[in-house]
């Protein structure tokens, strides 16, 4: 499960953490490992929050900031649990919170974490985040989880799918690369060619080859860190 840590208050953010990382160790030898980030602002924050399952929120240094926080995750399409903790600012009195928030206060303390934990794990097995692109000027929705990699050719792009399937697709592979970069997994490794590393099976030094054997070229200069996204993406399977 990925968990955001939103808290520009560095001491309750640094306890947060300690007390996320002791139910990770909680967890261990299970496939629900917690995966931590904290952001003391919101600019690096927003620049991803759609791969977060949990985030724990409470941000006091700008008048507004949460709102306007909250206004940016709604725009993006989130829709997974987020803790909002009351301390300096009373959160319950915002109106019109989405319903994806869930109200809490300070102090950071153990007892109430496994509940909030609960709900990301279930967003985790519940939500399926879906990308929309078109065919013949018609909306499809392709869930994420499902592209393994998409090739442009001749000016059209192709989708292949965990499935097998190969289908042609409106939008450019810059298109394309700009709907998928919130998500960590995509990368694109050539002009041609974005990749779902969590599909990758090895990164040779020319070229990277996916789980149905097809084999996507690369630049020797991007091996090393291709290979290292790829160790990172196994890490999180």
């Amino acid at each position: 499960m990925h968990i955001a840590i939103c808290d520009d208050n560095v001491a309750d953010r640094k306890h947060l953490e300690r007390l996320l990382s002791r139910e990770s160790d909680k967890r261990a030898g299970t496939p629900n490992i917690l995966y931590v980030d904290s952001y003391g602002e919101k600019t690096h924050f927003l620049a991803n929050p759609l791969k977060y399952n949990l985030i724990f929120m409470d941000m006091t240094s700008e008048p507004g900031i949460v709102e306007y926080i909250l206004e940016h995750l709604d725009a993006m399409g989130y829709n997974a649990p987020l803790i909002l903790y009351s301390s300096q600012f009373d959160y319950t009195a915002i109106p019109n919170l989405p319903k994806y928030v869930v109200h809490a206060k300070k102090p950071y303390i153990p007892d109430p974490l496994p509940r909030f934990l609960a709900l990301g794990d279930a967003n985790v097995t519940g939500h399926v985040i879906s990308i929309k692109v078109h065919r013949n000027a018609i909306d499809k929705n392709v869930p994420k989880n499902s592209v393994m990699y998409i090739l442009e050719d001749e000016n059209r792009c192709s989708l292949h799918t965990t499935e097998g399937e190969v289908f042609d697709v409106d939008e450019n592979i810059s298109e394309l690369g700009k709907i998928l970069e919130p998500f960590e997994e995509f990368e694109q490794v050539n002009k041609k060619s974005i990749v779902n590393f969590k599909y990758v099976s090895a990164v040779m030094p020319t070229a990277i080859v996916m789980q149905d054997y097809a084999q996507i070229k690369i630049s020797f200069l991007r091996y090393r860190s291709y290979k290292y996204l790829k160790e990172d993406m196994d890490e999180q399977n």
